[in-house]
C-alpha cells in the first residue's frame, strides 16, 4: 500500500538513491541541491511499506509578495512508474501548500510533453522571460569592454535580484540563489560578473553559450555583455533574462514555466528565471 506524507531530512539517504536513479546524477549532485536548499526545502514521499518510490520538493519563495513555492525534481522508482503515484503525490502536496498558506506554485516541466501532464493539476503556461539570441559579432558590437568587475556574494545577487526583478517576477532568497550558483558549476558552467550584474552560464560542445538568466542594473548590463564575450569563445550566444529588462533591440517573449493558482488570485506574465530543472 502507498502512502503520501511529507519527508524531511532523516529520508536523506533514501532521496539520494532517487534522485541518482531517476536524474542519472550523482551523490554529490543530490548533496549540491540538499546543502543549499534545506532551510527553505519542504520533502514530499510516497512509501511502499517503509521504501520511498517516489519523492518531489517545494522551495519556498514569494511572487507578488504572496507565499508561493517553486515544485521541484520530481521523481519515481522505475519499477513504480506509470502506476498514478506521482499524480496522487503532486495532488497531495498542493493540498498541503494550500493549507500552509500558498497562493501559488510553479515549476519548469523537464520537457514539452510534460506541460500537458502538469495542466491537469491546474498548472497554466502564464510564465515569461525575454530571451534573445545573437551572434559573437553582434554581440560585439554593443558590449563594451573594461569594465569595472566584481565577484558578487551570494547576498549581493539576491539582493540586487529582489531589488530589481518586478512586482509579479518569483523572489526567491539568497538560499536558492546560492544553489542556482553553485549547480551551475557543478555542471560545468560559470558565472561572470560585472559592476552591479552578473550572468549565469552553460556552454555546449556545438559552439553556443547559454546565458540562464541575465540580471543587471541598467547602467551595468553593456559591460556585463562585454564580460561574458571575454569569458566565453562561443560563436552564438542564447540570453534569458526578466521582462522588465531591455537589452537588446530584438527581443523575444517567451514561455517560463507554469503557475498554478492555488486560491484563485490570477496573474499573468510571472518571471520564474533561475532555471535548475
Amino acid at each position: 500500500m502507498i502512502e503520501y506524507m511529507r519527508g524531511s531530512g532523516r529520508d536523506f539517504s533514501a532521496l539520494k538513491k532517487l534522485w541518482v536513479e531517476c536524474f542519472n546524477d550523482t551523490s554529490a549532485g543530490y548533496k549540491t541541491f540538499f546543502k543549499n536548499n534545506r532551510k527553505n526545502l519542504r520533502i514530499y514521499v510516497a512509501r511502499d511499506d517503509t521504501q520511498i518510490v517516489s519523492a518531489l520538493y517545494h522551495i519556498t519563495c514569494t511572487v507578488a509578495g504572496e507565499q508561493a513555492h517553486y515544485l521541484f525534481g520530481a521523481s519515481t522508482t522505475a519499477k513504480q512508474r506509470n502506476k498514478g503515484i506521482m499524480q496522487k503525490l503532486v495532488k497531495y502536496s498542493l493540498n498541503d501548500a494550500l493549507l500552509l498558506g500558498d497562493k501559488f506554485s510553479l515549476l519548469y516541466p523537464a520537457n514539452d510533453s510534460l506541460y500537458g501532464y502538469y495542466s491537469r493539476f491546474g498548472y497554466e503556461r502564464k510564465c515569461h522571460r525575454k530571451q534573445t539570441k545573437i551572434t559573437r559579432d553582434s554581440l560585439m558590437h554593443i558590449a563594451e569592454y573594461g569594465g569595472f568587475c566584481l565577484s558578487m556574494t551570494v547576498n549581493s545577487m539576491a539582493k540586487l535580484r529582489i531589488n530589481g526583478i518586478d512586482n509579479l517576477s518569483v523572489c526567491f532568497d539568497s538560499e536558492y540563489i546560492k544553489y542556482s550558483v553553485a549547480a551551475t558549476k557543478h555542471y560545468g558552467g560559470y558565472v561572470v560578473c560585472s559592476g552591479s550584474g552578473y550572468a549565469l552560464i552553460e556552454e555546449d560542445k556545438f559552439g553556443e553559450c547559454v546565458v540562464s538568466e541575465l540580471f543587471a542594473e541598467k547602467d551595468d548590463v553593456f559591460s556585463l555583455l562585454g564580460k561574458v564575450l571575454e569569458a566565453s569563445k562561443a560563436k552564438r550566444f542564447v540570453f534569458n533574462y526578466p521582462l522588465n529588462m531591455k537589452v537588446f533591440n530584438e527581443e523575444k517573449v517567451v514561455e517560463d514555466g507554469m503557475i498554478n493558482f492555488l486560491s484563485g488570485l490570477k496573474i499573468n506574465d510571472v518571471y520564474i528565471g533561475l532555471r535548475n530543472q
